[in-house]
């Protein structure tokens, strides 16, 4: 009998007080020639809780500590074997001190909802959860 495996990514819409949104730009490579963003995360450790899991790659990416609200999206990655799915959440930065980038980023940004029109992001599922995100923002804050 062969054993089902899959990996499971988790992304944090990360805002700060003003409404704003933290993305990462990805270096230049031989894969990204474009500049091409994303939100912070990654994928699971066997071993994490979804919520410490998403703490825990926020942490590493950007120094952030993070209060997580809600799930915001989920989705199939990509084509790879074994499959990857992906779970987006509203989250808020607890403090908004210096970003600590890790090495697999090049830039961080806290960006107005005005900007992300034009934001060209790695994946359409960012610009899905990013659009879900501020929704439920919203409506949290009205």
């Amino acid at each position: 009998m062969s054993r089902l495996t899959c990996n499971v990514g988790e992304y944090g819409v990360i805002m700060n007080e003003r409404g704003e949104l933290l993305i990462l730009r990805l270096p230049l490579n031989e894969e990204f020639t474009t500049e091409m963003w994303m939100l912070p995360g990654g994928r699971l450790e066997a071993e994490d809780e979804p919520e410490e899991g998403l703490r825990r790659e926020v942490k590493e990416e950007t120094g952030l500590d993070i209060d997580i609200v809600t799930p915001v999206h989920a989705a199939r990655w990509g084509i790879e074997d074994p499959p990857k799915y992906t779970v987006f959440y509203l989250c808020r930065a607890v403090e908004e001190d210096t970003i600590h980038m890790s090495d697999e980023h090049a830039e961080a940004r806290w960006v107005g909802s005005d900007s992300l029109a034009d934001i060209h992001w790695l994946n359409d599922n960012f610009r899905t959860a990013v659009g879900k995100a501020a929704r439920i923002a919203r409506a949290l804050s009205s």
